[in-house]
Formats: structure tokens, C-alpha cells, sequence
């Protein structure tokens, strides 16, 4: 995974991924979905409802009989039947959303949040190999496809969710990776955007601060601020977003302000205590 890097260490400012709305964008215009596309798959709503409450009957029977979902979700033995409910629903809720094409911005986190999930970042941090997802994906497409006229646009749709999915799936388990484990809470304001403390791996606060705030789109709402600049690519200048820690907000290690240590490239060590703090605390 690509480390933090400063620009400024006393601003702390961040080079971190695409949000997953970004990713999103992208690759459904990469595959060429546009207004005219989701459109005509719109038409094919009814169609494809008509057997869904069958189909994600079957999807979660398949998951409780295999013995590698099963093993993952903890359903060896016996299927607990208020949590079986609770994950039907869920995956009946994004099985709607997608017949109905939605590509907004809440969509593309939820579908990332599903990857956190199935890396290991979930209630229960059950551990969802990709494999198994990916396969998933392919029978919704494989649902689709014996319903629909023309498949090629739910497979561009599918993928790029895929895509955005996988990423949270990296981002969750590149935070088991790192020198030393260490702990990150945010305070205040950042509450709502990240409940509990974090265990993560990291050798330094620049490469903490990476790992936190790609898991969490939502804290880097709240705590950071775009700063547009550019990069070198070949022989070009490329639009660049970099990310600034707000004003009057701090990182705090152990106590004290990373900015009067070494900012992003201070070392960290085991157990220590990375912590957020929103103005006014």
C-alpha cells in the first residue's frame, strides 16, 4: 500500500486514494454507462424483480450449505435465523438498489462499506474471501442476464461494483499490515464517523493516518479538506487532489501534537495512541 506523504508536514497534508464514488464514476465511464444506457436498464426493473425474493433465497442457502461461507459467517452446524434474516435483507436492499441502477454517492460507499465488511472490518469481523465474492457477483450477472435484452451494461454496472467493493476489502486488511499495532480514536464531533477505537498496523503517523482514512470516507469528510494541485505524468501536468487536515483540528499521539514532533514521518511504536481532535475539544 502506498504510504502517507507530506507536502507540508507541519499541515499534514495527506496523498491518499480515490473515494469510492470517484472510483465509481470512473469506471462506469470507462464502460461507457451513460444517461442513455441506465436509462433502457431501468425499463427492466419489473422483469427483474419478478424472481428476486426467490433468488436471494437460493444465494443464501448455497452460503450456509458451502463450506467455506459457512466456516466464514460462522454458521457451521446451525444457521441463526435472526442473523440469516438480517443478511437477506441487506443483500435484498442492494439487490433493489442495483435493479433500480443507482450510481450515487451514498451507493458507491455502501457497496465499499460491504468490502470493509468482508474484510474482516464487519460486526462479527468475519473474514469473506474475494474469491467467494467475486463469484457471488457473477451469478447476480448470470440473474440478469436470463432476464434482460441486452446484458453488456449490467456487466459494466457489476463490475465496476465489484471494483469498488474489492477496494474496501484491500483497505480493511491492509490494516492488519505494519510495523507495530497501534490504536487510533477520533473525539467530538468525529464521533458519529468512527464509534470506537482502531487497531492498525503502522510504522509511522503518516502511513496510520492512510490505512484510517481510507476505511473511513465519511471521517475524511469531516476532518479534511481538498487541496487541488497537480503531478508530473510523462511529460504532462495531471490534475492531483491532496487532502489538508482542517483548520483548528489536530492529531494527537499519546497526548502531544504530531506537528511539534515530525508530523506524518513521526515513528510509532507498539500500543501507542493515535488520537483525532475536532476544534473545541
Amino acid at each position: 500500500m502506498k504510504e502517507a506523504v507530506s507536502l507540508s508536514e507541519e499541515a499534514l497534508v495527506l496523498d491518499l486514494p480515490p473515494l469510492p464514488e470517484e472510483v465509481f464514476a470512473d469506471l462506469l465511464a470507462f464502460g461507457g454507462l451513460g444517461e442513455e444506457e441506465k436509462r433502457a436498464m431501468r425499463l427492466e426493473a419489473e422483469r427483474l424483480l419478478e424472481g428476486a425474493a426467490a433468488f436471494v433465497a437460493r444465494v443464501y442457502d448455497h452460503l450456509s450449505r458451502h463450506p467455506g461461507t459457512a466456516r466464514a459467517l460462522g454458521w457451521e452446524g446451525r444457521v441463526p435465523e435472526e442473523e440469516l434474516y438480517t443478511r437477506r435483507a441487506f443483500f435484498s436492499a442492494w439487490l433493489a438498489r442495483t435493479i433500480g441502477v443507482d450510481t450515487s454517492k451514498e451507493f458507491a460507499r455502501e457497496v465499499y462499506r460491504a468490502g470493509l465488511w468482508h474484510g474482516g472490518l464487519g460486526p462479527k469481523a468475519a473474514y469473506i474471501p474475494p474469491e467467494y465474492v467475486g463469484l457471488s457477483f457473477a451469478e447476480v450477472g448470470r440473474y440478469v442476464a436470463e432476464r434482460v435484452r441486452d446484458v453488456r451494461p449490467w456487466l459494466v454496472y457489476l463490475a465496476a461494483q465489484e471494483e469498488v467493493m474489492r477496494k474496501g476489502f484491500d483497505a480493511a486488511l491492509a490494516l492488519r499490515e505494519g510495523e507495530g499495532t497501534v490504536r487510533f480514536q477520533a473525539l467530538g464531533l468525529a464521533q458519529p464517523a468512527l464509534p470506537r477505537p482502531l487497531a492498525l498496523g503502522a510504522g509511522s503517523v503518516g502511513e496510520a493516518l492512510f490505512k484510517v482514512f481510507a476505511v473511513n470516507p465519511g471521517l475524511r469528510d469531516l476532518a479534511l479538506e481538498a487541496l487541488p494541485a497537480e503531478e508530473e505524468v510523462g511529460l504532462w501536468l495531471s490534475p492531483k487532489t491532496f487532502y489538508c487536515l482542517r483548520p483548528r483540528w489536530a492529531v494527537l499521539l499519546n497526548g502531544r501534537d504530531v506537528r511539534y514532533l515530525e508530523g506524518l514521518a513521526t515513528p510509532l511504536s507498539e500500543g501507542d495512541l493515535l488520537t483525532l481532535l475536532p476544534p473545541g475539544r
